[in-house]
C-alpha cells in the first residue's frame, strides 16, 4: 500500500466541553440501559446536542467522521449511496437505530440502511459504539452501532426554525413542540436542496438532490408509573446519478435517478416499578424505491420490517441487575425490473421471520462493573443461531480500564437469499471481536488508548463458484473471510476559552479469503484521524478549525486501484445575537481538495455555508 505519514497530532477526541464532566455525568444509552460511561466495558463516542449545534453538519455522515476509527464512503454527492465502516468493517456491519428502531432496508443488496439518505435533522444525541453489541440489538450490529435520539421539548410551548446554505445548496428546518405535567409532542419538518456536484468525477453535469422530512413524537403519563409512547417519521428523495450507458458502457453523465420515500413509525408502552421497568413495543416501516435507468429500464424495491418487543430492566440489588427480552421481526421485500422489453415482469415478493430472546447480566464487583449477555435466534431462513459477549470497566485511580471479548452477527439479506443471484443455504456471517483500553481522566480532560482485533467468518460476496446452473452472471456465496486489527488513540482537553478534541487511528486489515490471503480490506485505510480546535472568543463568539485526515486505500479486493490519501479542513463561526437568534457559518473543504472515496466518483469541493438559527418562542 502507498504510505503517507499522518500530520495530525494524536490525541483528541470526539467530545464537547459540556461532556468533559466526570464519566458518571455522560449517560450511554445504547447498551439497552442508561449508564455512566465508567461502567461500559466498550469503547463509545458520544456527539450531544452542544457537538451537533457546533459541527453544524446537515448529514449524519458528515457528523459521524468526529468519531473515532470511521470513515465514510460515498458514491458521489449528497444523497447519493453512502455507507459508513468503524474498524474497517464491511458497510452493511453498522446498525443504525432512530429512538431505538432499526433503520434497515430490507430490499438493499446487504438489507442495511444507506447513510447517503440520513439527514442529522431532529437529532439531538448520536453515540457510536465501536465494536459488536448483537447480543442486544441483533444482525447487523457485527462492527459497530450508531444510535440516534431525537430532540425533545422541554417548555410547555417552544418552537424554533434554522435556514442555511449558500447558492446551489440549502436547507430548512423547523420544529414546535410542548411540554406539560402529562403530556410532550414535538413536530419537526425539514428540506434539504443540493444541486452542485456530479456523481460522475470527470462528469460537467450537475446531478441534483432533494429530501423532505416531517415526524410527530408524542409521550403521555397515563399514570405515574405508565407512560405510551408514539412517533412516526417520513421522508421522500429525489437524487440524480450517472451510469453506464450503450454503445460503451463506461461510466458517464446519464439522466438516471431515483426516488425513494421511507416511513417509520412506532408506539411503545412502558411500565416503571419499584425494581426497573418493562416495555412493551410495536414498530413498522417501509422503504419504497424507484430508479430510472438510461436505457429506459427501471428497478422498483419495497422493503419492510414489522416487529414487537418486550423488554425488561430488573434491579436485582444496588449492584446486580438484569435485562432481557423477547422480539419477534417480519422482513419482507418485494422488487422487479420493468424494461421496455419486458414492461410488466413478475415481481419477486418473498419475507423471512426471526423470534429472539436474549439477556444481560450486569454486576457491579466493588468498583468495577462486568457485564455478560446472550442471544438465541431462529429465523426461517437460516435456522438457529446463538451468540454470547463479555466485558469488564473498572476505574484504577484517574484511569478507567475497559475489555470486551463478543460475537457479532450479520444475517443474509433477502436479496442475497432469494433474488435471481440468491443461494438459500447462506449461512449469518459471524465476527469474533476482542477489544482493550484505558483513559487517563483530568479535570479538564481526558486522554485514551484502545486496541482492537477482529475475526470474520462465513463473509458473504459475490462469485462464479457454486451457483446453480441458471445463474450464469454468477451468485452470492459464504466465501469470504477477514481479519482486522488496530489502535485507537482519543483525547479531549479544555483550558480558558479553548477546547481541543479529536482522534487517530491505525488499523491493519487482512483478507483471509481464497485467492486474496494478506491483501488489505477494500476502503480501509491505515490511518484516519481528526482533530477539532474551538475558541470562544467572547460569551457571543466562537470560532472553530475542523481537520480530517484520510490515509490510503484500496477499492477493490485484489488491490489493484488505489484510493489515495486525502486531507479536509473546515472552517466555522457562531455569534449570539441574543438569547433567541444564533447566525453561523462554515466553510467545508477550505482546502478545496479533490478526493474519492469510492474510484471514479465526485465528491463536493469548497463549500460556504451561511445559516441562522431561531427560537421562536
Amino acid at each position: 500500500m502507498i504510505k503517507r505519514p499522518l500530520l495530525l497530532s494524536a490525541a483528541v477526541a470526539a467530545l464537547a466541553p459540556a461532556a468533559f464532566a466526570q464519566d458518571e455525568d455522560v449517560i450511554i444509552s445504547v447498551t439497552r440501559q442508561p449508564l455512566p460511561a465508567s461502567k461500559v466495558g466498550q469503547a463509545v463516542a458520544v456527539l450531544d446536542q452542544t457537538d451537533i449545534d457546533t459541527y453544524q453538519s446537515v448529514y449524519l455522515a458528515d457528523l459521524l467522521t468526529h468519531t473515532p476509527s470511521l470513515v465514510v464512503t460515498r458514491n458521489g454527492p449528497p444523497g447519493a449511496a453512502a455507507s459508513a465502516s468503524i474498524r474497517g468493517a464491511g458497510a452493511d456491519h453498522t446498525l443504525y437505530l432512530l429512538d431505538g428502531i432499526r433503520l434497515n432496508d430490507p430490499s438493499q443488496v446487504g438489507g442495511g440502511a444507506n447513510l447517503g439518505l440520513i439527514a442529522a435533522d431532529d437529532a439531538g444525541r448520536i453515540e457510536v459504539l465501536r465494536g459488536p453489541l448483537s447480543t442486544l440489538w441483533g444482525s447487523g450490529a457485527l462492527g459497530g452501532v450508531v444510535s440516534i435520539t431525537s430532540r425533545d421539548s422541554h417548555a410547555p410551548l417552544e418552537a424554533t426554525a434554522a435556514f442555511e446554505g449558500y447558492d446551489e445548496y440549502g436547507s430548512a428546518r423547523t420544529a414546535v413542540g410542548g411540554k406539560t405535567d402529562r403530556f410532550t409532542w414535538r413536530l419537526f419538518g425539514s428540506s434539504v436542496s443540493d444541486d452542485g456536484v456530479s456523481t460522475f468525477a470527470g462528469g460537467s453535469e450537475a446531478d441534483a438532490f432533494t429530501q423532505t422530512s416531517l415526524a410527530a413524537r408524542g409521550s403521555l403519563a397515563v399514570t405515574d408509573s405508565v407512560t405510551l409512547r408514539a412517533f412516526t417519521t417520513y421522508s421522500r428523495s429525489r437524487n440524480d446519478y450517472d451510469g453506464y450507458p450503450a454503445p460503451l458502457y463506461a461510466f458517464a453523465d446519464t439522466g438516471e435517478f431515483g426516488r425513494t420515500a421511507t416511513r417509520l413509525s412506532a408506539v411503545a408502552l412502558e411500565h416503571r416499578f419499584d425494581k426497573g421497568e418493562q416495555v412493551l413495543s410495536f414498530s413498522e416501516s417501509q422503504a419504497d424505491r424507484h430508479d430510472f435507468f438510461s436505457d429506459g429500464s427501471e428497478f422498483v424495491a419495497r422493503g419492510g420490517i414489522q416487529s414487537a418487543d418486550y423488554h425488561i430492566l430488573y434491579h436485582v440489588s444496588d449492584a446486580t441487575r438484569l435485562l432481557g427480552g423477547v422480539s419477534y421481526e417480519r422482513d419482507t421485500m418485494r422488487i422487479a425490473s420493468p424494461a421496455p422489453w419486458d414492461p410488466n415482469p413478475t415481481p419477486l415478493s418473498v419475507s423471512v421471520n426471526t423470534a429472539s430472546v436474549y439477556g444481560q447480566l450486569t454486576q457491579d464487583v466493588g468498583p468495577a462493573t462486568l457485564a455478560v449477555s446472550a442471544r438465541h435466534d431462529d429465523s426461517s431462513s437460516f435456522g438457529a443461531l446463538d451468540i454470547v459477549q463479555a466485558s469488564v470497566s473498572a476505574p484504577v485511580g484517574p484511569f478507567r480500564l475497559h475489555a470486551s471479548a463478543g460475537t457479532g452477527v450479520k444475517v443474509p439479506s433477502l436479496y442475497q437469499l432469494y433474488s435471481d443471484y440468491g443461494s438459500a443455504g447462506l449461512v449469518p456471517e459471524n465476527g469474533v471481536t476482542i477489544d482493550a483500553g484505558a483513559d487517563y481522566v483530568l479535570a479538564d480532560g481526558r486522554i485514551g488508548v484502545t486496541v482492537f482485533t477482529r475475526t470474520v467468518r462465513d463473509l458473504i460476496n459475490f462469485g462464479y463458484d457454486g451457483c446453480q446452473p441458471a445463474q450464469l452472471y454468477g451468485c452470492y456465496g459464504n466465501i469470504d473471510r477477514s481479519k482486522a486489527s488496530g489502535v485507537e488513540l482519543t483525547g479531549a482537553y479544555a483550558i480558558g476559552a479553548w477546547t481541543i478534541r479529536g482522534d487517530y487511528s491505525f488499523l491493519d486489515t487482512r483478507n483471509e479469503s481464497a485467492g486474496l490471503t494478506g491483501k488489505a480490506l477494500p476502503r480501509a485505510p491505515e490511518q484516519l484521524g481528526s482533530l477539532d480546535v474551538d475558541y470562544r472568543v467572547t460569551e457571543k463568539v466562537s470560532l472553530g478549525l475542523g481537520l480530517r485526515h484520510v490515509g490510503d486505500s484500496f477499492d477493490n479486493a485484489s488491490n489493484t486501484r488505489v484510493l489515495q490519501a486525502y486531507d479536509l479542513v473546515d472552517l466555522r463561526a457562531s455569534y449570539n445575537v441574543n438569547d433567541r437568534v444564533r447566525v453561523y457559518g462554515r466553510i467545508e473543504n477550505a482546502g478545496d481538495a479533490r478526493y474519492e472515496t469510492a474510484s471514479f466518483y465526485g465528491q463536493p469541493g469548497r463549500r460556504i455555508w451561511l445559516g441562522v438559527s431561531a427560537r421562536v418562542f
